[in-house]
């Protein structure tokens, strides 16, 4: 992913730091795109609301950037809501289209940026098809893990983990314990262990 830290020097003595509060809007879907936007510290989820529900597309933490799709938008597609406190960075779009159109290296750096934030997204949906949180939970593991290694670091909460899986956290908290019990994995602090292998779907 494309981080403040890489970006040309311009663009980094324009940034407009924002502080805000567990809760706290940063931005409404409908407001208009003035900023491109990198959390600093702390951690923000990407909603929507419908009639009946808000709806989670993911969640963004330290370095990361998000709501990419300002850049070629008038208005910002969803709200972003901090989820603790945070700190974000904001570049004004004109200034980074500005940017954009005099390096040819930015660009090829930023559509690398769009395609590993489309990936990330894709994976995302495609977890969220799968009706089982059983199957669901293995299935993210299974992408997590590196080949030759049973062992996943969980570098996110609970929390987090199952707004990301589209679960509660009291149903990501009994399907780990399900795992536990079918002796699939293991858990300790901070990571996760596959104990076998599974053919499951």
């Amino acid at each position: 992913m494309l981080t403040i830290k890489e970006l040309p020097k311009e663009l980094q003595q324009c940034i407009t730091p924002r502080e805000l509060s567990t809760g706290q809007i940063l931005f409404q879907q409908g407001d208009p795109t003035e900023f491109m936007f990198w959390v600093e510290s702390g951690r923000l989820k990407l909603v929507s609301f419908t009639e009946e529900q808000m709806i989670t597309y993911y969640t963004v933490g330290e370095g990361d950037s998000f709501a990419e799709t300002a850049i070629n938008a008038d208005t910002y597609s969803c709200t972003v809501i901090a989820e603790q406190p945070s700190r974000v960075i904001g570049i004004p779009k004109h200034k980074f289209l500005e940017a954009l159109h005099q390096s040819s290296n930015l660009c090829k750096q930023y559509v690398s940026h769009l395609s590993q934030r489309f990936e990330s997204v894709k994976q995302l949906l495609e977890l969220r098809s799968i009706r089982s949180a059983r199957n669901r939970l293995l299935h993210y593991l299974s992408q997590q893990c590196q080949p030759g290694q049973s062992t996943i670091p969980l570098t996110t909460s609970l929390k987090v983990l199952a707004a990301n899986l589209g679960m509660s956290p009291e149903v990501l908290s009994r399907t780990f314990s399900q795992l536990e019990t079918e002796q699939i994995v293991s858990r300790k602090k901070g990571s996760v262990t596959l104990l076998a292998d599974w053919l499951s779907f």
